[in-house]
């Protein structure tokens, strides 16, 4: 038996059931509610039902007090999978939304802040792949841009990939996986390439894919700081196109 904490998963996404299906993590980032495990086979983000489901999210009936460098074992005998819902091709109008004012977000309603501005450039790299053009190397501008433990280009990023999948171009997906994974290293951090990892296979928090089919975009608020509006911004990207 371990020496460190031992957590019960209720429900786990495939990312975080292989990462804690490998042994032992090591705690490496602490939130409000919600902690990231490290273990030899990847990251989970340890929550309660306030977190939601996603591909790294493994859920837990009560959250537990944990510090950085903890070690911990997760019980996955009773874990619910989770994997997110078929998309449904609900036609999208943003028109209404109310995204915060950091972030992408504001760019589904045509706004635009500093960090749009100075990411605009790299914004049309990637607007231009999308009809058919190559991508140029402007598109690495997005990789790593912004604060937070995943920064706003990162997660544009991330809903451009989910988006692809959704309207079955999984070929381009991959084809922008093949381009975006071997940057990864050298702008972000592990844990957002992570992420990124999962959206290459079409997943992400359950609110954005709930929002592709037609929920409240407002349902992405409780989503890190922007991370979900800056996914969906990214999404809209495609499906503008679709």
């Amino acid at each position: 038996m371990p020496d460190g904490l031992i957590v019960v998963i209720g429900v786990a996404g495939r990312f975080a059931h292989r990462a804690l299906a490998a042994g032992d993590g090591e705690v490496c980032a602490i939130f409000q509610k919600s902690f990231y495990v490290r273990t030899a086979a990847g990251f989970a983000c340890i929550g309660d039902a306030r977190l939601g489901h996603g591909p790294l999210n493994a859920l837990v009936d009560e959250l537990p007090s944990v510090t950085i460098g903890a070690k911990l074992s997760a019980s996955l005998a009773a874990a619910r999978p989770w994997a997110p819902p078929p998309f449904n091709g609900t036609k999208i109008d943003p028109a209404h939304a109310r995204p915060p004012d950091e972030g992408f977000g504001g760019l589904v309603i045509g706004r635009h802040n500093a960090l749009a501005a100075h990411a605009q450039p790299a914004l049309e790299a990637v607007d231009r792949w999308l009809v058919g053009h190559s991508l140029d190397s402007a598109a690495e501008g997005l990789i790593g841009l912004g604060p937070g433990l995943t920064p706003s280009g990162d997660d544009y990023f991330g809903g451009v990939l989910v988006a692809l999948h959704a309207v079955r171009r999984a070929t381009h997906a991959e084809s922008l996986w093949r381009w975006l994974e071997p940057r990864l290293a050298a702008r972000t951090s592990e844990l957002s390439a992570a992420h990124l990892a999962a959206a290459a296979g079409g997943e992400a928090h359950e609110a954005l894919h709930e929002v592709l089919n037609g929920a409240p975009p407002e349902r992405l608020d409780g989503v890190g700081h922007c991370s979900g509006w800056d996914a969906f911004a990214g999404a809209m990207a495609v499906l503008s196109n679709y």
